[in-house]
C-alpha cells in the first residue's frame, strides 16, 4: 500500500513538471524530482530552492522586456549582479537579492502572501540542508521524505506552472480579451490561458468577474453592450467549471441573493443565457424559480398569424434544459400549445437534442413547399444530434412528404445533411441509399427531385 502511494505520488509530480512554463526552470525541477526520487532529500530540496529563485528571476526579466515599469529597478539590480560575475562583490550583491526575492514577488504581484508563507519554508528548509551549522547541537539537518516532496509539489503548484502573469494584470487581460471585437467562444483557449496558467488567487478572480457579469450584467465600463457582455462570461464561466465546477457553484451561491433582487429583464436574460448549467440552478430557490417561470412564459397567447415574439420566443426555447423542464413545468406546457410555425421558430434558436423528435415531425406535417423547406433546414441544424435510428425516422418522412421531397431546397440541402452526419460512420450511407431509392420511386427519371447530388457524393466513397 505504501510503495502504491508512494508511486501515485510520484506520478501526481511528473503532470506537474511537464506544466512547468519557463524551458530554463524545468531542469531545475526535474533535478530536484531526481534527487527526491534517489532519496537524495536534502539535494532534492535545495535544488527546489534553486528552481524558486530561478523562476522568479526569470519572469521578472519577462516582465522587464514587456515594459513593466514596477520591475524595471529591481531587475536592473539582478543584471548588475550578474555582470559582476562570480566575484565576491557579484556573490554578494546576489545573495541580497536572493534575500529579497520573495518579498519582492509579492510586491509584483506574482505570488500573493500566504505563497510567500510556503515558498519561505522552502527557503528556510533549503538554509538548513546547505548549512548543518546551523543546528544548534550538531548533526546535519535530515528533512522527511514527506517534506521534500511537499516542498516540490508546493513550489511548482504556487510559482513554477504558473506563467508571468500578475494578479491584476492577469484580471485585465481576461477582461479585454472578454471584451475583443474578435472574441471567439473558444472554450479550451479560455481554459488554458486564463484558468490553467494563472494561480489559484488569480483564477478566483477570474470566475468572481465572469459570474457577477454573467448573472448581474456588471456593466464593463463602458466598452460593449451590458448584456453581449454578459453572454460572452458565461461562455467563460462553461470554460471555467470544467475545471473547477465546485468553484464556480460557490461563487454563484454567493451571488444569489443579490440576483433575487435584480430588474426582472436581467433575470430572464439570466436564465436564458445559464439555463443548461447545474450551478445556475443551485442558487435558484423554489420562490425564484416561480418568479423566473412567470418572466419566461408569455402573459397571454400569441396570434397564430405572424410570428412569435422574439424575446419570448427566446425565453421558450429554454425548454431544451432538463432543468427547466423539471423546475418550470408550465414553460415545456406552453411550447406543446404552440402552432407548428412558433414551434419551428423557438427551436431554431437553439439546436438541441430534445427537439430532434419534434423536426421530425413537422417533416411528417408540412403542408407546403416553403413549409418543406424550412423543416428540411431545421432538420440539418440537428444533424449533430441525429443518432441512426433519428436519421432514418428523419429521412423516411422526408421521402414520403411530398411537399419536403419536392421543396426547391431540399436536394442541397440533404447533401448538406450526409457530409453533416458523418459522426454517424458508413452505416449511414445504406439509410442515405434507401432514401434515395424510396425518392427515385416517387419521382420522373432524371428529375432535379431525385437527388442526382445525393447519389454523386454517395457514389464517391463506394
Amino acid at each position: 500500500m505504501q510503495s502504491e502511494l508512494l508511486e501515485e505520488q510520484v506520478a501526481d509530480l511528473d503532470t506537474l513538471m511537464h506544466q512547468v512554463w519557463s524551458p530554463e526552470v524545468r531542469p531545475l525541477a526535474e533535478e530536484a524530482l531526481r534527487c527526491y526520487n534517489a532519496g537524495a532529500l536534502r539535494a532534492s530540496i535545495a535544488a527546489t530552492w534553486a528552481a524558486v529563485t530561478a523562476d522568479i528571476i526569470t519572469k521578472v526579466a519577462r516582465l522587464a522586456d514587456e515594459g513593466d515599469t514596477l520591475v524595471a529597478d529591481f531587475h536592473k539590480k539582478i543584471t548588475d549582479a550578474q555582470e559582476k560575475g562570480l566575484t565576491s562583490d557579484g556573490v554578494r550583491a546576489m545573495q541580497t537579492i536572493e534575500r529579497d526575492l520573495l518579498a519582492k514577488a509579492v510586491e509584483f504581484e506574482l505570488i500573493d502572501s500566504v505563497d510567500c508563507r510556503e515558498l519561505e519554508r522552502i527557503q528556510q528548509d533549503r538554509n538548513l540542508c546547505v548549512h548543518p551549522s546551523l543546528r544548534a547541537h550538531g548533526g546535519a539537518y535530515t528533512p522527511l521524505p514527506e517534506v521534500a516532496r511537499g516542498h516540490l509539489a508546493v513550489a511548482m503548484t504556487i510559482l513554477l506552472v504558473n506563467p508571468p502573469t500578475q494578479g491584476s494584470k492577469a484580471l485585465k487581460e481576461f477582461c479585454d480579451h472578454i471584451c475583443d471585437p474578435h472574441f471567439q467562444p473558444a472554450l479550451p483557449h479560455i481554459q488554458v490561458t486564463y484558468f490553467d496558467r494563472v494561480r489559484a488567487a488569480g483564477r478566483r478572480s477570474n470566475v468572481q468577474v465572469a459570474a457577477k457579469a454573467a448573472l448581474l450584467e456588471t456593466d464593463p465600463a463602458g466598452r460593449m453592450p451590458p448584456h453581449e457582455h454578459a453572454d460572452r462570461m458565461a461562455i467563460a464561466l462553461e470554460a471555467f467549471a470544467s475545471r473547477d465546477r465546485d468553484l464556480v457553484r460557490q461563487t454563484f451561491a454567493g451571488l444569489s441573493e443579490r440576483f433575487q433582487r435584480s430588474d426582472g429583464l436581467i433575470q430572464r436574460r439570466a436564465l436564458i443565457r445559464l439555463c443548461d448549467t447545474d450551478y445556475f440552478w443551485e442558487a435558484v430557490n423554489p420562490a425564484l424559480a416561480g418568479r423566473l417561470e412567470s418572466l419566461a412564459v408569455p402573459p397571454a397567447p400569441f396570434s397564430s398569424a405572424g410570428p412569435l415574439s422574439t424575446d419570448y420566443a427566446y425565453s421558450l426555447a429554454i425548454v431544451r434544459s432538463p432543468y427547466v423542464r423539471e423546475q418550470m413545468p408550465k414553460v415545456e406546457a406552453s411550447v406543446a400549445e404552440l402552432p407548428m410555425h412558433h414551434k419551428m421558430q423557438v427551436i431554431a434558436i437553439y439546436p438541441n437534442q430534445y427537439f430532434v423528435p419534434m423536426t421530425i415531425q413537422f417533416m411528417h406535417d408540412a403542408g407546403s413547399w416553403v413549409m418543406g423547406g424550412q423543416t428540411g433546414q431545421l432538420f440539418v441544424q440537428h444533424a449533430t444530434f441525429l443518432t441512426l435510428e433519428t436519421l432514418q425516422a428523419g429521412l423516411t418522412e422526408w421521402a414520403e412528404n411530398h411537399e419536403c421531397r419536392t421543396a426547391n431546397p431540399m436536394p442541397e440541402l440533404a447533401i448538406r445533411l450526409y457530409q453533416l452526419t458523418a459522426h454517424l460512420g458508413p452505416e449511414r450511407n445504406r439509410l442515405f441509399r434507401d432514401f434515395v431509392t424510396a425518392v427515385q420511386a416517387h419521382e420522373e427519371p432524371g428529375s432535379f427531385y431525385t437527388y442526382p447530388g445525393l447519389t454523386a457524393a454517395l457514389d464517391a466513397v463506394a
